[in-house]
């Protein structure tokens, strides 16, 4: 049976929580003017190694991604997938530290950030336990309910906005190669396909509605940084460290149930990241179960989740978990680029032979 719906689902809902939350910062730190171009060639790149990436699956239709490098040996495959499984935690640990952060800022002032930091692993170890089925039902379900409101909290947001604040439209001296919350912005992108080649084959999807639905998304990067743009301008704007939830802040509706779209709004972000955090846990018991067979993928799981929780309870701010990104640049860029390539080729070797 087709599970292509769910999941494209899984996908953009992992995108929306990465892209509305740390993404505009980081490209706005990255340059004065010309914000689309910093966008448009992360998008580019991103969509060039997705198609290589799905390319270099389809070669294998009966084998997900570690049984495609097994073909080149068992030490070789897990030389590859070592990085891969460092990068998976190092995202679990520094998405649960920022989310249970904004969380703790937005609507739960009072709440202690060790009590914040264990529910979500919690939830999120729970849902793993239960399998990639289980995650991409729950993503269906989920995106049903958010999708239609967070469009609608986009559309409001442009009460707002000043045109005249996009300019200048260029940067022609390309300086944001030279900055660094340019490749730190990658973390929008790097991890969240990346599942597609650990999904079983007894769950298939249709590569050419991913493709589809990631054309679909690429708006959602521009609006996440040029709403706060046009509405702040780029002097303010630079200084905020979540700027499209500042500019959400803004809004004011008397007749949303909440009393701030900042609230719902950052709700379901938390929602989607706690959803993402499982699948991250899931792939990650995935590599481990292959090369540590000695237990079963559950416990793998949970032992997983508590090293993950102790790590978290040992970070003591939101400069640490900056830091963070910085230092998981050359895993995202490995899990981005490299990891995609490999499979390509091995695919296009594996074509000749055949």
């Amino acid at each position: 049976m087709d599970k292509s719906l769910q999941v494209i689902c899984m996908g953009l809902m992992s995108h929306f929580g990465l892209i509305f939350f740390i993404y505009p910062e980081r490209i706005i730190a990255s340059t004065q003017k010309g914000h689309w171009e910093p966008i448009l060639i992360q998008c580019v790149i991103f969509i060039l190694f997705l198609w290589l990436y799905l390319k270099g699956l389809s070669y294998f239709p009966k084998q997900d991604i570690i049984g495609i490098l097994k073909t080149l040996g068992k030490a070789f495959s897990f030389t590859l997938l070592f990085p891969v499984l460092l990068y998976l935690i190092i995202t679990t640990i520094e998405l649960v530290s920022a989310y249970a952060e904004v969380t703790n800022i937005i609507f739960l002032a009072n709440t202690p950030t060790w009590a914040i930091i264990t529910l979500m692993i919690l939830i999120s170890t729970y849902i793993a336990v239960k399998g990639i089925e289980t995650i991409l039902r729950t993503a269906l379900l989920i995106f049903c309910i958010f999708f239609p409101l967070i469009l609608l909290m986009l559309s409001i947001c442009f009460q707002d906005v000043d045109w005249h604040n996009a300019f200048p439209i260029m940067d022609t001296g390309f300086n944001f190669f030279r900055e660094p919350p340019f490749y730190t912005s990658f973390f929008s992108f790097a991890i969240v396909f990346s599942f597609l080649g650990f999904i079983p084959k007894k769950i298939s999807y249709n590569s050419k509605k991913i493709m589809f639905a990631v054309f679909l998304l690429i708006p959602f990067f521009f609006l996440s940084v040029y709403l706060p743009l046009l509405t702040f301008g780029n002097e303010t704007a630079s200084t905020l460290l979540f700027p499209f939830i500042t500019t959400l802040d803004k809004v004011q509706l008397q007749w949303l149930i909440f009393d701030r779209a900042t609230l719902f709004f950052a709700l379901s972000l938390v929602t989607f990241i706690m959803l993402l955090t499982s699948l991250l846990l899931w792939q990650s018991s995935i590599i481990m179960s292959q090369y540590f067979p000695g237990l079963k993928q559950k416990y793998h799981i949970v032992a997983l989740s508590v090293s993950i929780l102790i790590i978290c309870l040992c970070i003591p701010s939101w400069q640490k978990t900056e830091k963070l990104l910085w230092w998981n640049t050359a895993f995202r860029f490995y899990i981005l680029i490299v990891l995609p390539l490999i499979i390509f080729l091995i695919g296009v070797r594996r074509k000749r032979l055949s």
